[in-house]
């Protein structure tokens, strides 16, 4: 079934990717260049609420917590990112932390060059399925692994009610960029950057350009030493967005 998901996910991604270029080259010949803005805009919203504070520190990580609503809703704009369901995705990342550059780590591009990495070439095999106990045991978490492919569709059925330009710079745009911005984190953020902390094997580090292109992921040391902690924001400089929406919508959480 792993795997299954994970081939279903990859092909909607270059399937994303296809219409995405055709998109951007539209938007670029009429000069309806607004639908840009529309994408970019669309990204940073899905990507930090979706991603870096629902799957990954949220559900990932339980950094913190927040009312069950607002738990259900990252994880539903967490879907429409396209990078895999909240169980598999958690399944991943979980498996990455327990064995950062061995051969169990699902992504390294140590292990796996970066090229497999960043494109998704990961050996899922590795992955154990005991650590997402607690999402199985969730029936909105299994709802929206099995419906997963059924909740995108009807987001963009939605956009397409709206303006059918909308399917190419509201979800399938902003869906690739996503991809792409979680691939930085597992491929630079492991090769370029500074290291606060030594952590032996793990190669970690702090990159800004990591950072840039996720708005707070970059600081990718400073998680990997204290990945239970809701911000990754230490020095000053190390700025980090969604710790700054954490803040506001968590009830409580574990030390920062």
């Amino acid at each position: 079934m792993k795997i299954q998901h994970n081939t279903s996910v990859r092909s909607l991604q270059v399937f994303n990717h296809l219409i995405g270029l055709i998109g951007i080259a539209w938007a670029l010949i009429t000069g309806e260049l607004w639908y840009l803005v529309v994408a970019w805009l669309t990204y940073w919203a899905i990507g930090i609420l979706g991603i870096n504070i629902g799957y990954h520190r949220l559900l990932s990580h339980r950094s913190f917590r927040s009312h069950p609503i607002i738990e259900k809703f990252l994880s539903v704009v967490g879907v429409i990112t396209t990078v895999g369901s909240p169980m598999a995705w958690t399944a991943v990342h979980r498996q990455h932390h327990r064995a950062a550059e061995t051969e169990r780590d699902v992504h390294s591009p140590y292990q796996l060059g970066g090229w497999r990495a960043w494109f998704g070439f990961w050996n899922i095999k590795h992955i154990e399925m005991k650590l997402i106990r607690d999402l199985r045991q969730d029936p909105w978490q299994r709802f929206l692994h099995k419906r997963y492919f059924a909740i995108i569709l009807a987001y963009v059925i939605a956009l397409a009610l709206i303006d059918p330009w909308l399917v190419v710079f509201a979800y399938a745009i902003p869906a690739c960029l996503c991809l792409h911005s979680t691939s930085a984190i597992i491929v630079i953020a492991h090769h370029h950057g500074y290291r606060t902390y030594d952590l032996g094997r793990d190669r970690a580090a702090n990159s800004w350009i990591a950072n840039l292109i996720t708005m707070g992921e970059g600081w990718h040391n400073n998680h990997h030493a204290r990945p239970w902690a809701w911000s990754n924001w230490e020095r000053w400089w190390e700025w980090d967005v969604p710790s700054m929406i954490i803040r506001l919508i968590k009830t409580d959480a574990k030390t920062a």
